[in-house]
This record gives C-alpha cells, structure tokens and sequence, in this order.
C-alpha cells in the first residue's frame, strides 16, 4: 500500500473515546512497528494530540491513568463539569509526569500538535519544541476546552490557543509528499475508524465527514462525558481489533516480508 514513502499519522480529536486510539497505537506496535517507527510526521488535535505525543515520545500507561480518571469522575454529580473535577490539572499533572525530561528532542520536527489560536480563531500546527515544558504547553493548549477544562486558556510561546479540534478534527498536511494514515474513534471517512454500518446522511466537524447515526452520537457523549468505564475499555479493544483488520485489508505483513 505503501511502497515508497512511509506514511504520517493523523490522530483526531477525541476526548476520552483516545483510548480506542490508544488500541490502534498499541496493535501497530504490536504487529507493525514499522509503521509508527518510520512515520515522518506524527499529527494530533485535541486529546488525539496525547496519543500523538505517546507515540513519538514513548510515553507510557496514559490509558491507564485515563482510565483511572473517568472511574473518579462516576463519583461526583455532573462528572468532568463538577467543581470538584479539573481536568486541566489532571492533564497537566499526567504530562508531567510521563513526558521524557528529553521529550523535545524526540518531539522536535515530528510531532505535529494541532490548535486553535484564539485572537483570530485559525489553525495553527507547532511543531518546534526546545523544552520538555514547550512539549507540555502545547499539549495542553490543543486540549483546552473552554468551560470543559477552565476559563484561562493556556498560552504557548505567548500566545493563548484553544483546542485544536475545533478548526482541525482530523490534522492533515496538504503538502506531506506521502499518504497520511488516519485514526478516529468516530466512523466516517478515515482510514481506521469503527466499522459502522452505512449510513444515509453524513455529518462534517471541523473539515471531516463523520456518519449521522446512532453510534456516533453516543460515541460523541462519551468522548466528553464517560457513562461506563466498560465504554472506554470496549473502545480501546475495539480500536485494536480495527487495526488488525486494516493491516491484514492493506497488506501490510506482506510488506514488511519483502522490504525484510
């Protein structure tokens, strides 16, 4: 499928439904190293910038701790919009904690993180970290929702962003020479995604087209609002088995035999 130039990998906004991506992450890992290792440009908005960031940075047990979060959030009345809950220092803390100390060296020119500028609401890509803490800024303003994760929006190198998904779902760059390899948790025209039926009507979100059913729409509510913390382990494992249907569809296996 890919004969020349490796691909890029695209991770959608996703809130907690990342842990499906986290499943694909974690099967191309399993079965096809390659792919994440020789990807030039990994790409990420919102909270699929997390899932960019573990890739490239080898950052570890982030679905465990998402996990762990959305099991807290079930205690509290209003879940993540309970005074009592902060995402943001959630977010924050586990970067932190998880991130490399040489997280910009490993990030620098590769990890692409989408956000929102807020003085003229345009896209804008950072790709260019000289600090761990320029790593961590940037994740943190691609996956700020205002009112969701607080009023003050963080700031990278002086300028406040918001989250990236809200001009960019789905990161692409247009000028990439090479294919880039999408990843969502919500089905549609993406090239790993959950395997829904067809569906008449489709809907767009911030430059993607995403089908108008049933699924989705409860895929969307548990992204910002976990109801079972059985939906987020579901999705992580059906995100693994839905890369292990596009490697055996793409044959990617027979790939890796020749090129080795």
């Amino acid at each position: 499928m890919y004969e020349d130039v490796p691909p890029s990998i695209s991770f959608s906004g996703s809130g907690f439904m990342a842990t499906y991506q986290l499943g694909v992450a974690q099967c191309l890992q399993n079965h096809a190293p390659w792919i994440l290792h020789a990807a030039p440009f990994v790409l990420g908005a919102s909270a699929g910038s997390l899932v960019a960031a573990a890739v490239v940075c080898d950052m570890s047990l982030i679905r465990d701790e998402m996990l762990y979060f959305a099991k807290q959030m079930k205690a509290f009345t209003f879940g993540p919009l309970n005074p009592s809950i902060n995402v943001f220092h959630w977010l924050e803390g586990i970067l932190r904690k998880y991130l490399p100390s040489n997280a910009h060296q490993l990030a620098n020119g590769r990890l692409l993180v989408a956000m929102t500028r807020m003085t003229d609401g345009k896209n804008a890509i950072m790709s260019e970290f000289q600090s761990k803490e320029d790593v961590i800024q940037a994740l943190l303003c691609s996956c700020f929702v205002p009112g969701y994760c607080g009023m003050q929006p963080p700031s990278f190198k002086g300028v406040h962003y918001a989250d990236g998904g809200f001009t960019s779902m789905q990161p692409i760059l247009t000028n990439l020479c090479s294919h880039t390899l999408t990843v969502c948790p919500f089905s549609g025209e993406i090239d790993i995604c959950p395997r829904d039926a067809a569906s008449k009507l489709d809907m767009v979100v911030s430059g993607m087209a995403l089908k108008a059913n049933m699924a989705n729409g409860l895929r969307i509510i548990n992204a910002l609002y976990p109801m079972a913390l059985e939906t987020l382990e579901q999705a992580y494992h059906s995100g693994y088995k839905d890369a292990i249907h596009f490697l055996q569809n793409s044959g990617q296996s027979a790939t890796f035999i020749c090129r080795h």
